[in-house]
C-alpha cells in the first residue's frame, strides 16, 4: 500500500490518486493546505489531507485536529 502521509502531487492524474486513496476519481479533491489530493467527497471524506495531518500531529507532539 503507498505511504498516504506523503502529500499526493496535484498533477497525478485523479484515476491514479483515486488508486491510491482508495475510493472513486470523483472523491477526489483539493487539500486547503498543501493543494495536493486528497479524499474530499462522499464517504469517508479527509478535508486536510493525510501528509498535512501528519506534519501537524508531529509539530504539535500529537495533538492532531
Amino acid at each position: 500500500m503507498a505511504d498516504l502521509s506523503r502529500r499526493i502531487d496535484s498533477g497525478m492524474d485523479r484515476v491514479a490518486a483515486a488508486q491510491l486513496l482508495g475510493c472513486s476519481p470523483e472523491q477526489v479533491g483539493y487539500c486547503p493546505r498543501c493543494q495536493g489530493l486528497s479524499r474530499r467527497y462522499g464517504p469517508g471524506a479527509e478535508v486536510i489531507c493525510r501528509a498535512c495531518r501528519a506534519a501537524e500531529a508531529s509539530s504539535t507532539g500529537g495533538l492532531a485536529r
